[in-house]
């Protein structure tokens, strides 16, 4: 949303809130979807990953352990936007930015989230650095679809119901989704078995 904080009759003052164009939501949404969370998002140059030492200063780093830790650092980037796209206040401002004229809904933003972490693997195998991103995104979507499971209480009723027709969604995604791969099958088992946790009637 837009903000314009000019006075009442104030020359040049705009409307105070104005929803950020529909385009400009879509295209942003791609953007994450093709650079943080799709599958080719982390290739690096063919032999680049086996140089990622760092630089070696007389005897520093002795007890620590130096390799990059690629998997660690990618993880990272992805929870920091998966904190931001599931922040309460940013799924109660796609709510209210609909009073303000936006025609992105939560529905769709969801919709859009869950497909670009989830859809690119519906036929085939899943990359660890994918599968790191599905548990984290399931685990944020069952602490908001029962916020008592995580003391995550902000969260108000329409994201809390959007969060559990996603996990549902995901649920007939994978069971659609084939792979001879033994690490993608245990990884969608354990996701399946997140679901069912999350949406297990007490």
């Amino acid at each position: 949303v837009y903000v314009d904080r000019g006075f009442f009759d104030q020359p040049g003052a705009g409307t105070p809130y104005t929803p950020v164009s529909y385009p400009d939501q879509k295209r942003a949404m791609a953007a994450l979807a093709t650079n943080v969370f799709g599958v080719k998002a982390f290739q690096a140059p063919e032999g680049l990953y086996p140089y990622l030492q760092r630089q070696r200063r007389g005897f520093s780093g002795w007890g620590n352990n130096e390799d990059p830790k690629i998997h660690d650092r990618v993880l990272s980037m992805q929870r920091g936007i998966l904190n931001h796209c599931l922040n309460p206040t940013v799924l109660r401002r796609i709510s209210d930015s609909r009073m303000y004229g936006s025609t992105y809904g939560l529905a769709e933003y969801l919709d859009d989230l869950t497909n670009g972490v989830f859809k690119d693997d519906a036929k085939g195998d899943v990359n660890i650095f994918r599968q790191g991103l599905q548990r984290e995104y399931v685990s944020r979507l069952a602490g908001i679809a029962k916020p008592e499971n995580m003391n995550m209480n902000l969260y108000d009723y329409p994201s809390q119901a959007m969060a559990q027709h996603e996990l549902r969604a995901i649920k007939g995604m994978i069971a659609k989704a084939k792979s001879t791969d033994a690490l993608t099958n245990a990884h969608r088992e354990a996701v399946n078995l997140q679901i069912d946790r999350a949406l297990a009637v007490k």
